[in-house]
């Protein structure tokens, strides 16, 4: 396995500047967390955002239908304490990382 190289924060610039663009463009949809890093994605291992979101089904579809996701691109794994929803694109010409970590229901007593 060959390792990743560190990049500097100039190396970076432009997928920061597409983060920008990002949060000014979508600046209603609700609140996530944001990372500029390495995205393992289905085009390779690109400097990237990621958008990991930790609510609802609901706030997941937000951002996917924003950025323009086809529903048939979602992958979907279980965690031990959530489902995961995780899908790929771009922006600004910057790879994308959507992922939702929804969790379980509740189990209520009957």
């Amino acid at each position: 396995m060959t390792e990743h190289p560190a990049l500097t924060v100039a190396e970076q610039a432009h997928v920061i500047r597409a983060l920008t663009v990002l949060a000014d463009r979508f600046a209603t949809l609700p609140s996530t967390s944001f990372t500029v890093g390495t995205v393992c994605g289905p085009d390779g291992i690109e400097e990237g955002i990621h958008i990991d979101l930790h609510t609802c089904a609901a706030d997941f579809e937000a951002w996917r239908a924003a950025l323009g996701i086809d529903p048939g691109g979602i992958e979907y794994s279980e965690l031990s304490r959530c489902h995961c929803l995780r899908a790929y694109t771009a922006f600004e010409g910057v790879p994308v990382q959507l992922t939702g970590y929804l969790p379980y229901p509740s189990m209520a007593a009957a």
